[in-house]
């Protein structure tokens, strides 16, 4: 049976503040965000102190308030994805700063490819596959790095060897199975979600499922995922078949653009969303109830 548990969301108001240089701790100055620089952000990362990294159309952003962001590094891709290796490193991909001119491939789309910082964004190694490959999905695997670009293609990129393409589907999202990479979700453009039991060979519409814009897969087998009007829904392997029955469980902030679950174990998760605007929230039970952790100036 579906049970529904109504979402308390608690917030506060950020007052209104312009795009500012402002002198940090350390001296140097920091470019703080302004109004529209995070209207969109389109993945999360974190720090080692824990501090949140937003991946935006101008450039990544570490989260230091509720009313401030700033600025990393010097450069402003416009990021569309990014997660961490296994390694630690920051993994992004998107559309480079062509301000840069290292960034610029003659004849070639403004593909960022799959870039690498090991310094949290600060800078950023020469990107592999740069002209060629816009990711919106990145997905660190045991088995090799899963991605899914702008042109509807699936990439394994896998140790020791070089990127292969895949199976085909406008994937806006892409979740692996962590202990079998062979089972993998893909949420489309169009709230279709599309199945693939083969490592991402061929793809399968699943019929009468949420529309879901984003899909988790968490360590305990279990896949969480959100629609836009922000209603949470699970799906575990229950006899149903992969991504069959999905059960609405929680609900909370509206117009979702990103999900990123963040798991310290399988008994301790922190549910992170994004919605249409910039605001960031937070839920350490699981959806029942949110905290905002970052209001963007208007």
């Amino acid at each position: 049976m579906t049970s529904r548990r109504s979402a308390n969301i608690a917030g506060r108001s950020a007052g209104l503040f312009a795009l500012v240089l402002a002198v940090g701790a350390c001296g140097q100055s920091d470019r703080v965000a302004g109004p529209g620089d995070l209207s969109h952000i389109h993945d999360l990362a974190f720090d080692e102190s824990g501090q949140v990294l937003a991946a935006s159309h101008t450039g990544l952003y570490r989260i230091e308030s509720l009313d401030r962001a700033v600025l990393v590094g010097a450069d402003q891709h416009d990021l569309m994805s990014m997660s961490r290796s296994f390694n630690g490193d920051l993994l992004a991909s998107g559309h480079p700063d062509l301000r840069v001119e290292r960034y610029r491939v003659d004849g070639r789309p403004p593909f960022f490819g799959l870039a690498t910082s090991t310094d949290n964004g600060e800078t950023w190694a020469a990107p592999d596959l740069l002209g060629d490959a816009d990711f919106h999905a990145l997905v660190p695997h045991q088995d090799g790095l899963f991605a899914a670009d702008t042109q509807g293609q699936i990439w394994v990129l896998k140790p020791g060897q070089e990127w292969k393409r895949l199976g085909e589907v406008e994937a806006r999202d892409l979740a692996i199975d962590p202990s079998d990479s062979s089972r993998q979700l893909a949420p489309d453009w169009d709230g279709g979600v599309w199945i693939s039991e083969d490592g991402g060979r061929t793809w399968e519409l699943l019929e009468e499922v949420p529309a879901l814009v984003e899909i988790e897969w968490s360590n305990n087998g279990t896949r969480i995922g959100v629609d836009e009007s922000g209603q949470f829904w699970e799906n575990s392997d229950d006899g149903s078949g992969l991504g069959q029955l999905w059960t609405q469980t929680s609900s909370g902030p509206t117009e979702v653009e990103t999900f990123y679950l963040q798991s310290a174990n399988e008994e301790t998760q922190t549910w992170w969303i994004t919605v249409k605007g910039g605001q960031i929230w937070r839920s350490t039970d699981a959806g029942d109830n949110w905290t905002q952790v970052y209001d963007p100036p208007r």
